[in-house]
């Protein structure tokens, strides 16, 4: 994985793979919600690297005690904006089973780019939860997110817990969300060049809510 600042782009060869599937006009949408799934599973295991872990011994079949360590997962809480969002929820859950989930509802006004919260279950912050993981497959101008972020630190999350991922990012997008909330830690599949005059990413996969839900 290689870092850009605060920004973590994965580099596994078989995340080309799902990036292609995902980018092709043409892909259906079992294939492209199946890509979906295993990007996210990438960028699942990325996210996951450094969370805390607890130890405690386990007898195997050789009648030995072995030391392990494992993740409390129920100390994790995902929360995927929607709708595009629940695209990569089964990826992370399949990891992190005893995990919480939360949803954040956010539309977008196509005339202004304004981000508009229409539903909220983040909790508010308790000791149980020691990392929230924001599920969003796209970056684009960063207001969704940044409303987001508000939302979530609002109820007394540190930025320094929360981890942002995404399948495609835009540097405005980036820098957006790093200019205020520096502390985020960013992990994406791919940083693409530019937004075009209606703030898709390009070259992008199109809208990727539409793409897993409405073909």
């Amino acid at each position: 994985m290689s870092k850009l600042g605060s920004v973590s782009v994965i580099d596994h060869p078989l995340a080309g793979n799902y990036l292609r599937i995902l980018r092709n006009r043409e892909i259906q949408v079992a294939d492209f919600r199946q890509a979906m799934y295993k990007l996210g599973l990438l960028l699942a295991v990325e996210a996951t690297r450094g969370l805390q872990t607890t130890e405690d011994q386990v007898w195997t079949p050789l009648d030995v005690q072995a030391t392990c360590r494992y993740v409390q997962d129920a100390s994790v809480m995902l929360v995927p904006i929607l709708r595009a969002g629940l695209g990569f929820l089964d990826s992370f859950m399949e990891l992190l089973p005893a995990a919480k989930v939360a949803h954040i509802g956010i539309s977008r006004d196509h005339a202004t780019l304004e981000a508009k919260p229409y539903l909220d279950s983040v909790p508010e912050q308790t000791a149980d939860f020691d990392r929230v993981i924001i599920l969003d497959p796209m970056l684009a101008t960063g207001n969704s997110t940044t409303k987001a972020l508000e939302i979530i630190t609002g109820k007394g999350y540190d930025p320094g817990q929360i981890t942002l991922v995404n399948a495609l990012a835009v540097q405005q997008g980036i820098d957006q969300v790093h200019s205020k909330f520096p502390d985020i830690n960013i992990i994406t599949g791919v940083i693409d060049p530019k937004l075009n005059d209606k703030a898709y990413i390009v070259p992008g996969l199109g809208d990727a809510g539409d793409r897993l839900y409405l073909f």
